[in-house]
């Protein structure tokens, strides 16, 4: 995928959920999935923007007349969330995270930020809009591909949790709904699949190192912006993994090839989608369980041809995805119905020859062309098959500007039109705010602190592991407190106990920085071994003190400890000398070094 031949275009942004509780309201940012305490329907509609039409996307939503079902709870969710109160002023931390980003990204914080509505009504908000804030323009940040610009970054609020989806109608769970979320989007300066992960990548460091941001699946998303010469912006939803952005971001460009060249064809042979729809029902015999189960239950089987379709509509595009899915997918998401069944993969389905025949002779299908038809009760049947007809003139004038949804495989979905600027008009309930940067200081980034760790002798992964720990200011502390421990062993001790006493243990242990700061300090003087610091945490874990797990492990001294492996050697005496050792380890395990206590025993050992 030559980037130069192909005017490869790509931009990212990134959805970041924070933890300063919800942006609109006092209830926190928690994510909860038991039964809800209370559950509510609605219905909602589009509202003309603040052009006085009305976004294309948000019609193609309403036209679904499906009903949104919404899970809320007494400890997270408010009327704010049922759309029974105005919003509060907006959360001040949350808008100072944000003033915080666009610093690090040397954005321009806007001296009054506005919130706007965003219409949106697929039942992700109870208000059928979204309230988001421009908070800086024109920011960049570097990469070892060039730098790349960010246009925008806002602050919105997350939408609701999606539960269960069916044709019909949708369950949401309101707990979601309202927690803050910064929105970086960058410019289409991105060239290559792998920069886009290197961009997500960054991004994601500098979010983290904000200190303000919520942590695990989820919390996070990429939405891509993809086109190349001859195609269209395609933004496509919602990928978690940054693992997967590369191959999305290639399918993507190779999908808008197959669909250029399937234009080109269709064009070539002068295609269009001017019949009108033909009602088959009858035409097709009784071998088709689906098309029996549709006409025992009163529907009907509608059909069309698609002149110059012949052998495209099965193409295959990218791998696993043919023209014939793209409009499938147009009318299972407008009309609901279960999808549709084209002549390129005929005979099958149940549809013998005789009936293909048929229903070629039925709709004057020459040589060159293909029919489509859907199942359905009649009235989605119609709705599913204007879908079609709307998407196969699309795919005659090239690639579509949409909305598509990223699939666990790379691939994407249809999910809907692009949405323009009708969905956008001003909050009404909330004051235009002033920002206030003063104060807020920049931290440092996340890579600067694996480099830094890695000068004061952290191997490599360690570094990074600590840089993105919680724990890594008061690691920094420490390792500046006792000189004769080093950075490394305390590093190792922070990040690798808690792992390890839960594999071996099975205890849960949480590292406080005053028991650190004890356990060091020991290690430091020399009244512990190093050996005994795990030990102490397993006994922490298990409810002691850490006084007194320290005193349990304090160092023996050298008369002690000689005293001690005489005593061991003594009756032991007949014991092979590596079961020697595991008995001596076994009584003194972190009283003394492991070295001293087996040259000992060699010494000890010698003289029985």
């Amino acid at each position: 995928m030559e980037s130069s031949e192909l005017e490869i275009r790509i931009g990212i942004e990134v959805h970041q959920q924070l933890n300063t509780g919800k942006l609109f309201c006092s209830c926190p940012s928690e994510i909860r999935d038991d039964d809800p305490d209370i559950v509510f329907t609605r219905r909602l509609l589009a509202a003309a923007g603040e052009t006085g039409e009305t976004d294309s996307a948000a019609e193609y939503e309403m036209g679904r007349e499906r009903r949104y079902i919404y899970h809320a709870y007494n400890s997270t969710t408010c009327a704010i969330e049922m759309d029974e109160e105005p919003i509060h002023d907006m959360n001040k931390d949350a808008l100072a995270a944000a003033i915080l980003l666009s610093r690090m990204a040397n954005a321009k914080v806007l001296d009054r930020v506005l919130v706007m509505r965003k219409t949106v009504v697929d039942g992700s908000n109870t208000s059928g809009f979204q309230r988001t804030a421009l908070v800086a323009i024109n920011g960049r940040i570097k990469t070892s591909f060039g730098e790349v610009t960010i246009p925008t970054i806002c602050i919105e609020e997350e939408s609701a949790k999606i539960v269960d989806s069916f044709p019909d109608f949708a369950t949401y769970n309101l707990s979601r709904l309202g927690i803050p979320l910064i929105e970086i989007a960058t410019g289409p300066d991105i060239r290559s699949p792998e920069h886009v992960k290197e961009v997500a990548e960054t991004i994601g460091m500098m979010l983290r190192s904000t200190g303000k941001v919520r942590r695990g699946i989820g919390t996070i998303r990429q939405d891509i912006n993809v086109s190349i010469k001859g195609g269209a912006r395609v933004e496509i939803k919602g990928a978690q993994d940054l693992r997967l952005l590369p191959r999305i971001a290639e399918t993507e460009v190779n999908r808008q090839k197959g669909l250029i060249e399937i234009s080109e064809e269709l064009r070539k042979r002068k295609a269009d989608v001017k019949d009108k729809h033909v009602d088959v029902t009858g035409l097709i015999g009784g071998e088709s369980e689906l098309i029996r189960k549709v006409t025992a239950s009163g529907g009907s089987v509608l059909a069309v041809k698609l002149k110059g379709f012949a052998g495209l509509v099965g193409k295959e595009i990218v791998p696993g995805r043919r023209l014939g899915k793209e409009l499938s997918e147009h009318a299972r998401n407008s009309a609901g119905v279960g999808g549709a069944i084209h002549s390129d993969e005929l005979p099958n389905h149940g549809v013998n020859e005789k009936d293909f025949v048929r229903l070629r002779k039925e709709l004057g299908c020459g040589e060159k062309d293909a029919f489509i038809f859907v199942a359905d009760v009649k009235e989605k049947a119609w709705k599913g098959i204007d879908a079609i007809l709307e998407r196969a003139m699309t795919a005659i004038r090239g690639v579509p500007g949409e909305v598509r949804r990223a699939n666990p495989d790379g691939t994407s979905s249809f999910l809907r039109p692009m949405p323009g600027s009708a969905r956008m008009y001003p909050e009404t309930d909330i004051r235009p705010i002033i920002p206030d940067a003063e104060g807020i200081m920049i931290p440092e980034l996340i890579a600067d602190k694996a480099r830094k760790y890695e000068g004061m002798g952290l191997a490599k992964d360690l570094a990074q592991q600590m840089s993105r720990s919680e724990l890594a200011l008061d690691f920094e502390r420490l390792s500046g407190s006792f000189g004769n421990v080093e950075p490394a062993f305390i590093a190792s001790v922070i990040l690798t106990s808690p792992k390890e006493i839960k594999k071996r243990h099975n205890l849960e242990i949480r590292l406080f920085a005053e028991v650190l700061e004890k356990i060091f300090q020991h290690v430091s003087k020399g009244s512990i071994a190093r050996e005994a610091v795990f030990e102490i945490l397993v006994d922490c874990a298990r409810g002691v003190r850490v006084d007194e797990a320290i005193g349990k492990y304090r160092k023996l001294t050298d008369d002690e400890l000689e005293e001690k492996i005489r005593e061991i050697v003594s009756q032991n005496k007949l014991l092979p000398f590596n079961a020697l050792i595991g008995k001596a380890m076994e009584r003194l395990r972190g009283k003394a070094d492991g070295k001293k206590i087996v040259d000992l025993l060699e010494k000890f050992k010698k003289q029985v």
